[in-house]
């Protein structure tokens, strides 16, 4: 028997979220409006506040379901029974192939990390906080990484974690300047390169 659930429209609060998302990822919090995502739905402002005091709570869901769906990569990497350096390996390639397959989270990823110097000056919850110290965790059980202090093994992580999302949601741009078989040869080296260790270099 079908899940009901799985075939059933999606609600007025869901179909916000997606909305939401996909315009956050695309144009950055500062430059999206709770009008321009009532817009974009076809409900009024009051209908958003309805389900989300303020923008900054639809913002906090967004950005929550953003994380479980980073931390699943994680989890299941984490639980396959492999050496370290395999660990870190496979977790750089099922983040590409998560990366390539839903661009806008790419996209969301390098907001929460680019623009928000306003915000950041705020206490407030961080949802990528365990995302990336999960990873750090990871690449710091690796041979290359063991030998490094925890301020190299963040920016190590840091870097390839940039050079997956930044060449998805650069693809279009590259893409202009460069022409789509160039950024294809591109991809192509950046999987054919996660297909050996996995591990950034400093070379």
């Amino acid at each position: 028997m079908a899940d009901a659930k799985a075939d059933s429209p999606p609600s007025g609060r869901e179909r916000l979220v997606e909305t939401a998302y996909h315009l956050f990822s695309q144009r950055g919090f500062e430059a999206v409006s709770l009008a321009d995502i009532a817009g974009e739905v076809g409900l009024t402002k009051q209908a958003i506040i309805y389900h989300f005091k303020n923008k900054n709570a639809l913002y906090g869901e967004v950005l929550a379901q953003l994380a479980l769906r980073l931390t699943a990569i994680v989890d299941g990497v984490r639980d396959r029974d492999l050496e370290p350096d395999a660990k870190w390996a496979r977790l750089m390639r099922e983040f590409l192939d998560h990366a390539e397959s839903r661009p806008d989270d790419s996209g969301l990823i390098a907001r929460e990390l680019l623009d928000n110097r306003e915000r950041a000056r705020d206490k407030q919850r961080w949802y990528l906080r365990d995302f990336l110290n999960d990873w750090v965790d990871l690449y710091g059980a690796t041979q290359q990484g063991s030998g490094q202090d925890l301020a190299t093994q963040r920016l190590m992580v840091y870097r390839q974690i940039g050079a997956i999302t930044y060449l998805v949601i650069s693809e279009a741009t590259l893409g202009a300047i460069w022409g789509g078989e160039a950024v294809a040869q591109m991809q192509q080296v950046q999987r054919d390169m996660l297909q050996g260790d996995g591990a950034p270099t400093d070379s």
